[in-house]
């Protein structure tokens, strides 16, 4: 025991003084008497007795005495050695989602870190470490609870059994929790549980899509890899947003290689959820099984064209092949009906750029005055990047007459380059979910339709319109590849956490329980 005042000691002088004043008090006078016998048996008749000390009341007053010193000189006991801080490493790499009897190594890490942590005296300093993926750091009570350490994702891109001897001292105790997977070497101190998470494992790598909407055609390609036992069945399994239900194809594969597996696909009209899933029985780690496509609806192919008077065939026949391409119909250009795309050659029409799908040509918009006439331009070429002309043919393209100033504005896809001054062609207006087309010459003022590339740009003109395709949810890429292969992980150990230290604790409840006992007990004493 020790004391956080000994000042306090000084206050036990007193203890003389309780002596003296316990002491019965002395006759003031002495009287002689030849009647004794009859003053004590009147004194025995009275019940009464002669003034005189009482030991054991002194003894339990002075007891009391000194539990109250000693509770107020802060009495303790020894403060016990040991660390005093508890850090806790936690695998949260993506192979700790591997599940083995119905519960993954992650869960079960949290479950014992819970666990011991709640049996973990409250003078103990808890710092956890989420080790893998993003790294997190919790302190005090929001350690001990294991609040926000997410679920696993990413790789164990630190080396635990160096950041456990960097972080050991002799006041800090370090408990590494993982499945030992991607590790050259384990902790060889502090203490430390390994958790069993091997077993085969497929893993899907990317997902490449061909979207050919607004055609139904779908083709994806997939890549997978399997380290598994020689011999083992794995598919492919393509569900959901799919005509004729789940798809299943064999995965020809070789361990630990990259296999491709395409799937020709043809998608419901209302679109919906494309899950990709790769199938392998007794996969530990279910986690990079799975890719999905967000597929959108197929669009109402209606196809309705405007042209003036001098436009010729070209808008008709124009309309009819992309129609045929997109598996729609020329429907009448009626105010209130309802179509996929407006074909508008020559004219005026009342339509506002980027307001509404439509492909015009030499057509002046709302607003616009008479254009001047542009006649055979010069030096034609075209953007070879943008999604509408890319892989397109257009150096054959001739126009023999455009105009000037007739185009609104927007992204230039055809040109003209005169002079060393680069004049639209062509250009498209994105606006919201919707985009158009714009060309600055009418189709019979130039030989567009006659190339082999103009079914093709009238096509990507009316996908482009809808700005539609085929796109991955929640896509975060593949997993590393050290995280993958589960075979060769660590099997499971324990090593205990050590004892901790204690700090003094007080024992001034204790001694001011001892004094009121006595203080109690002495009133039943005379």
């Amino acid at each position: 025991m020790s004391l956080a005042h000994p000042e306090y000691l000084w206050a036990l002088a007193v203890l003389p003084l309780l002596w003296w004043l316990s002491r019965p008090p002395a006759p003031r006078r002495h009287l002689w008497t030849a009647h004794m016998q009859q003053w004590q048996l009147a004194m025995r008749a009275l019940r009464r007795r002669p003034p005189r000390g009482s030991w054991l009341r002194l003894l339990l007053l002075a007891i009391a005495l000194v539990a109250a010193v000693f509770a107020a000189a802060g009495a303790q006991t020894a403060a016990r050695p040991g660390p005093m801080r508890l850090v806790v490493l936690l695998d949260a790499s993506a192979s700790m989602a591997a599940a083995r009897g119905g519960a993954s190594a992650f869960d079960r890490a949290r479950a014992k870190i819970a666990a011991r942590l709640a049996a973990l005296p409250a003078h103990v300093e808890v710092t956890l470490l989420r080790c893998g993926g993003d790294l997190r750091r919790r302190y005090g009570e929001a350690a001990r609870q294991l609040s926000d350490v997410g679920r696993p994702s990413g790789e164990l891109d630190v080396d635990l059994a160096g950041l456990a001897d960097a972080l050991r001292s002799a006041e800090t105790q370090v408990w590494a929790c993982t499945d030992g997977q991607g590790q050259v070497r384990l902790p060889a101190a502090g203490a430390l549980d390994v958790f069993d998470a091997r077993g085969d494992n497929a893993s899907v790598l990317a997902v490449r899509v061909e979207d050919r909407w607004p055609l139904p055609d779908l083709r994806v390609e997939i890549d997978v890899v399997v380290h598994a036992a020689a011999g083992s069945a794995v598919q492919i399994m393509a569900a959901g947003a799919v005509e004729g239900g789940a798809q299943r194809r064999t995965v020809d594969w070789t361990d630990s290689q990259t296999a491709t597996v395409s799937l020709d696909l043809q998608r419901l009209p209302g679109g919906g959820e494309l899950e990709l899933r790769v199938m392998l029985p007794g996969d530990v780690l279910p986690a990079d099984d799975v890719r999905r496509l967000r597929l959108p609806p197929l669009p109402a192919p209606r196809v309705a064209v405007l042209e003036d008077e001098a436009a010729g065939p070209f808008a008709a026949v124009a309309a009819k092949a992309l129609a045929e391409e997109v598996r729609g119909k020329v429907v009448e250009a009626a105010a209130g009906g309802e179509v996929g795309l407006l074909l508008v050659d020559g004219g005026v029409t009342s339509m506002a750029a980027g307001a509404v799908r439509a492909l015009t040509f030499g057509a002046r918009l709302p607003g616009q005055e008479e254009p001047e006439a542009w006649l055979s331009p010069q030096g034609i070429d075209w953007d070879r990047e943008h999604v509408v002309t890319r892989g397109l043919d257009l150096s054959e393209l001739e126009v023999d007459r455009a105009w000037r100033d007739l185009l609104p504005e927007g992204e230039p896809l055809i040109w003209s380059d005169e002079g060393g001054q680069r004049e639209p062609l062509a250009v498209l207006v994105q606006g919201e979910g919707v985009a158009s087309l714009h060309f600055a010459f009418r189709l019979r003022d130039a030989n567009l339709p006659l190339l082999a590339a103009f079914p093709q740009l009238l096509r990507r003109g009316f996908v482009r319109s809808y700005d539609k395709a085929a796109s991955l949810e929640r896509d975060e890429g593949a997993l590393p590849a050290g995280e993958l292969d589960l075979r060769y992980a660590q099997p499971a150990t324990s090593r205990p956490l050590g004892r901790f230290g204690a700090p003094p604790e007080s024992l001034a409840r204790w001694w001011l329980a001892v004094g009121l006992l006595s203080l109690g007990l002495r009133a039943f004493v005379r």
